[in-house]
This record gives structure tokens, sequence and C-alpha cells, in this order.
């Protein structure tokens, strides 16, 4: 393909050609569509808070509903208030939910109120193992116990989104470290592109979803931090083990839940 930097002549040409020599990783992947069946009726939860997006929901709630709409499945979208409704006397629906998925900030109280013979995960969770780093969150987020007064912690997310006064990243995980732990911590905090080549620094790093990166990024992410020994984890799956839920939101993976 002949090209011209200076003029610009055939340069989107290449870049499509580039494109198209490899798929992406998760071409083939779906985030709930192997767990569940046609005619399930699967229930969201999707706080609408001050770190809401105006006007929208954010990105892994848009793909899973989705992906199981894609799997011919009923997405049913509630708020953290509504759902006791769901499973009340009163309930619209004479159907038992297949799973119930969270949204992070509200797990522990979704949790209280899923009966537990129903499955339970977060969009966090299922969005991990979507990216290919799910084990490897879970194993980071066991070392949470392990941390010492003072250890440097990076909490990282993928996108730069505009931050709010109680931000899940900068406000609610430090408070939540702080408070299971009993501990002080250095935390220091990276968005977009800004994440550190050299990682030796740090004792653990918890990420975001990486909802708005691609699976080749956050597993090069993932891969950095475990090449230096530093445990890895994401958002979802440190406040489950935290709220002491991690078990449960892992039962529809065996093989991981049997770690807890």
């Amino acid at each position: 393909i002949y090209t011209s930097a200076l003029t610009g002549y055939n340069i989107n040409y290449l870049k499509e050609k580039i494109g198209l020599l490899k798929k992406p990783d998760d071409f083939d992947s779906k985030l709930v569509g192997d767990l569940i069946k046609p005619d399930d009726f699967i229930i969201l939860v999707t706080p609408i808070d001050e770190s809401a997006p105006k006007g929208r929901i954010i990105l892994p709630q848009q793909q899973v509903i989705r992906d199981i709409l894609e799997s011919d499945a009923c997405a049913v979208v509630v708020k953290e208030n509504q759902l006791k409704n769901i499973f009340g006397n009163n309930s619209v629906f004479n159907k038992k939910p297949s799973l119930v998925i969270t949204d992070s900030q509200v797990f522990k109280m979704v949790s209280d109120i899923t009966p537990k013979d129903i499955p339970l995960t977060s969009f966090s969770i299922i969005m991990a193992r979507y990216k290919g780093f799910l084990e490897t969150a879970v194993n980071g987020a066991l070392k949470i116990k392990s941390l010492e007064e003072n250890d440097r912690i990076l909490i990282s997310e993928g996108c730069t989104h505009h931050r709010q006064c109680n931000d899940i990243g900068t406000v609610k995980i430090p408070n939540l470290l702080r408070k299971y732990t009993g501990k002080n911590f250095i935390f220091e905090f990276s968005s977009g592109t800004g994440f550190p080549e050299d990682l030796s620094q740090y004792n653990l790093i918890i990420h975001c979803g990486g909802c708005m990166l691609n699976s080749r990024e956050v597993q090069s992410r993932m891969k950095r931090a475990v090449s230096q020994g530093i445990p890895f984890t994401n958002y979802g799956t440190a406040i489950a083990y935290m709220q002491g839920i991690l078990k449960r939101s892992l039962e529809i993976f065996p093989n991981l839940s049997e770690k807890i």
C-alpha cells in the first residue's frame, strides 16, 4: 500500500488493513451469554446517584443489557431501592430470576435482599472475566488482608471522567480499605493512559472494570503487575471481598469460588 505521511494519502486505508490482520481478543467472548438461557429473567441493579452519568447508564451496564437481549433472555433494570419489590409477595413477576447482577457500590445491600438460592454477581466481576483477568483479580483481592500500615496502593481507572465528591475510586474504596483493615495507607491514583511502567513501589493495584479499554490493554496492565510481583485486582472484586460476599458473587464460577 503506497502512502504519504506528507499528504495523508492512503493512511486511513492502511490503518483499516492493519486492523483486519487480527481479530480482537474478545471478539467471540460473552459477558453473560454463556451463563444464561433463552427466556431467563435477569435482574440488573443500577443505582442512579451523584456518580451516575447524566442522562445515561454506564458502558458495562449497556453491554450486559445488549448481551442478555442477544441471548434471547429478559433484562429487568431496577434501582437498589426497588429490589425488595421484585422478591416481595406483591411482585409483578411470576418467574424466579436466574441471576442478579449489581453495581459494586450497593453490593452488600443487594446481597442482603437477594434470596440465597438466586445467583448474585456484579458488573465489575463480569467485566473482569470478559477482559480475561478475573482469576488474577480474585487472587489480588485475597491479598488485602496482608496489607501493612503505610503500604502504597495504586488505584487506577481506564477513563478520564469528571470525578464526583463521593467518587468510588478516590473516596469510597480508600475509606473501605481503611475500615476493613484498620490501617492507614498511601494512595496514588492514575487515569486514562497514565498507568505506570514501574509498579515495584506498590503493594497492591486496584483497577476499574476497564470498560473503556480493550482486553489487550487491560491484560497488559495486569501482566505488568504480575511480572513485578504486585497483587492486581479490580473495584468490584475488592469490594465484594471486603464486604464478605466474594464467595457468593463467584458461585457462578465454581472453580474460583472454591478459593475463598
